[in-house]
């Protein structure tokens, strides 16, 4: 199953942003997170090959 870029809604989303409360394709969070310091700070989770489950957000309920 596939997720979709909340931002261009056309690519593969590879990560999760905290944040943002949004899933981003790899362009789409280059073009946001880099675009102000402030945003380079978000924390991000990757989709794909997530390092650990350790390294998995908490869900709201945890």
């Amino acid at each position: 199953m596939r997720i979709i870029c909340d931002v261009c809604s056309k690519e593969e989303a590879t990560l999760f942003c905290y944040a943002d409360e949004a899933v981003l394709c790899e362009a789409c969070d280059v073009s946001v997170h880099h675009a102000n310091k402030l945003a380079t700070k978000h924390c991000r989770f990757p989709l794909l090959n997530p390092n650990s489950c350790n390294a998995s957000p908490l869900c709201d309920i945890c």
